[in-house]
């Protein structure tokens, strides 16, 4: 397990929960510093307080490169699943 995290990297700290951050959800893959990451995992902080009083929570983002070969193999399997998927009307 501790090698797993080793391959992570922190790709943004934020305060919007994960449902608001749906781009970011588990497993999408996203751009960050030009490259290609896949969202592992999101770490729930303590809050933070705020310099007028309250606070707000905050949460990590974790994730780990993409190889070009796995965005390859995705992006062949999404155009094979497009191929296959027969257009409305069609039986």
């Amino acid at each position: 397990m501790r090698r797993f995290r080793r391959k992570e990297r922190l790709l943004l700290l934020t305060h919007e929960p994960p449902f608001r951050l749906s781009a970011w959800a588990l497993g999408q893959v996203v751009e960050h510093e030009g490259k290609l990451f896949r969202v592992t995992r999101w770490e729930e902080l303590p809050a933070v307080a705020l310099e007028r009083g309250g606070s707000v929570k905050q949460w990590e983002v974790w994730g780990r490169r993409v190889s070009d070969r796995q965005i390859q193999r995705e992006i062949v399997t999404a155009a094979e699943a497009i191929l296959e998927t027969k257009p409305p009307g069609e039986d």
